[in-house]
């Protein structure tokens, strides 16, 4: 079987984009655009290009067969000229924007006027400078689309002139028949209707503009809240990351429970590791559990806001431990819920009571030293003072050497007492 050797939509498809992406990359800059206005102009001229070349050159092969038939050799010279130097401005690659447009404009004005006087016809003429006037108001600024109707209304004056004083211009349209004042005529409607359609294109363009600076002006607006709401978002990851990490990564125990069902919401690794219980067991269990009471007696003890207390607490494996509590409500998940911190003194504790025995041991022996030994001891000095005054008879000697040992025995199972007492403390430690 033969296949159908003619192109198909999808090979004029391909063909179009092809052109098109050809188009797009010898007609824009890679500059950034400090607005949107010069970003629509440029990107419209090269639509513009983008459709001209290809009509252009339909309109370029039947001008050049006309002219030719007519032996207008030069006119179709002038076309070609003229088309080949603006595709080859405007492909250029070296060549800015700006000079493009401004080549075109160049050019397709000079068209215009060799066009009237090649044709011969005024009419054909200025539909090209009307044209002009189009392309200028839509390619630049407001000063150059007025600037191109002056220069618009200065052709049309010279020719007016030119018709006035003499020139040969006999031979041009609407002069032929000797009517000059018909030039005058039609010339004021020309830039009357030029000046007008002008008027309207910038109006049309203006709020165009203003339309795009809002919309550009609600983009930046938007862009930048949605910037500060990222910027937001990241400082609120931050700071979730920042108190989840506070949380389970924290030395002492903390839990989190529903106040009103007090069921296990959350709890830490420090939780775990002091209980004894691992994750899955302590999300299955109620707080009052490990006070061991009911549900109504864990509710009288906590009913404030904000709890600071001591309790005793009992480990999976049943041991009772001492624990001091800071619980408060936070709102989490749009939900109040509670949150507790738990230290374990029961080490502390015991180390206290501790130190609370030996302070009161110290303070016996403080109290042997200073009262029970002062008696023997006061004693033995009083006697070896009398015994130093004053002579003493046989028989008072006696009697005082009996209550000096009596108190030195005294003074010996005192102290004897206390170095017992010191020993155990000693071994106790």
């Amino acid at each position: 079987m033969k296949t159908s050797s003619c192109p198909s939509i999808d090979d004029f498809k391909y063909i179009w984009r092809r052109y098109s992406l050809f188009i797009n990359k010898r007609t824009r800059t890679g500059k950034k655009y400090l607005n949107r206005n010069e970003m629509w102009k440029d990107r419209f001229f090269t639509q513009i290009i983008k459709f001209a070349i290809p009509t252009g050159i339909v309109s370029l092969i039947v001008n050049i067969v006309i002219e030719c038939s007519h032996s207008s050799y030069i006119t179709a010279i002038t076309d070609l000229l003229a088309f080949v130097s603006i595709i080859i401005v405007v492909l250029h690659k070296k060549l800015t924007i700006r000079f493009k447009k401004f080549f075109g404009v160049t050019v397709m004005m000079l068209f215009s006027i060799i066009k009237i006087v090649t044709l011969h016809s005024l009419m054909c003429g200025t539909v090209f400078l009307l044209l002009l006037s189009v392309f200028v108001t839509l390619l630049f600024s407001k000063k150059l689309a007025y600037l191109s109707v002056a220069v618009n209304a200065m052709i049309c004056i010279l020719f007016g002139i030119a018709l006035f004083e003499g020139f040969p211009v006999h031979e041009l349209e609407l002069v032929h028949d000797n009517i000059p004042y018909r030039w005058i005529l039609y010339s004021f409607n020309f830039i009357f209707s030029n000046l007008v359609m002008v008027s309207i294109i910038i109006y049309v363009i203006s709020g165009f503009e203003k339309t795009i600076l809002k919309s550009e002006n609600l983009y930046i607006k938007l862009r930048q809240e949605v910037q500060e709401k990222v910027v937001k978002e990241n400082l609120l990851q931050e700071a979730v990351t920042h108190y989840k990490s506070l949380f389970f990564f924290n030395p002492l125990p903390m839990i989190i429970y529903h106040p009103t069902t007090l069921r296990l919401l959350y709890v830490n690794k420090s939780a775990i590791h002091c209980y004894g219980y691992n994750k899955k067991e302590f999300l299955d269990m109620k707080v009052n559990r490990l006070l061991q009471c009911d549900e109504e007696a864990f509710r009288n003890k906590v009913r404030r806001d904000y709890v600071h207390q001591r309790d005793r607490h009992y480990c999976k494996n049943g041991n009772p431990i001492l624990v001091d509590i800071n619980a408060s409500n936070i709102r989490l998940n749009g939900s109040w819920v509670r949150l507790a911190i738990i230290r374990d003194i029961t080490s502390e504790a015991a180390y206290i009571a501790a130190i609370e025995k030996k302070n009161k041991k110290m303070k016996e022996i403080a109290h042997l030293q200073s009262h029970v030994i002062r008696n023997p001891l006061s004693r033995i000095m009083g006697i070896i003072e009398l015994l130093q005054s004053d002579p003493v008879a046989a028989e008072e000697l006696d009697q005082l050497l009996s209550y000096l040992m009596q108190s030195a025995q005294e003074l010996d199972t005192v102290v004897a007492s206390i170095v017992k007492r010191t020993e155990e403390e000693m071994k106790e430690d």
